[in-house]
């Protein structure tokens, strides 16, 4: 977790593929789908995405492996935010500053991605499911708070999925 979060540039979200990577496909952890619940979960759930950690950390090692996966999930960004803070005004005024993060970002596009290449693969598509998906990003373009689009969803599967 402290190596997926080091590496997360670009938000939590960043953090997904990297996940899926390390825990679905280089560690066997678990499986995609159970990674995806966990995703769900997390967004159903007050805080950022990447408290995905402590539900892969809970079922792989239990509560201490919560608590572990926890601590290292974060621990790397309270470190560089501490780190940068004092040299950030003139980082942000640097135009090889500007160009690193431009790079990082386009970066973390292909990411998101291959991680939406990944998920959908682990879904059994048919057409409600295909029509939730269709609405939900039809909501996203439009512009609808995303606790919205999580509290719909969730209420459409519970009763029709």
């Amino acid at each position: 977790m402290f190596r997926i979060d080091l590496f997360a540039f670009g938000g939590g979200f960043a953090s997904v593929p990297l996940m899926f990577h390390e825990i679905v496909e280089a560690r066997s952890w678990m499986d995609g789908q159970t990674l995806l619940n966990g995703i769900a979960l997390g967004q159903i759930t007050p805080g950022p995405i990447v408290i995905t950690a402590t539900f892969v950390g809970y079922v792989v090692y239990g509560p201490a492996g919560a608590v572990v996966a926890t601590t290292s999930v974060f621990f790397p960004s309270f470190l560089i935010v501490v780190g940068i803070v004092p040299y950030f005004d003139r980082l942000r005024n640097s135009v090889y500053f500007t160009r690193v993060i431009g790079t990082i970002l386009c970066s973390f596009v292909g990411l998101l991605l291959a991680v939406i290449f990944r998920f959908s693969s682990n879904i059994s598509w048919d057409i409600p499911r295909a029509l939730l998906a269709t609405g939900s990003f039809v909501a996203l373009i439009s512009k609808v708070e995303i606790i919205w689009i999580v509290l719909a969803g969730t209420m459409v599967s519970s009763f029709f999925l």
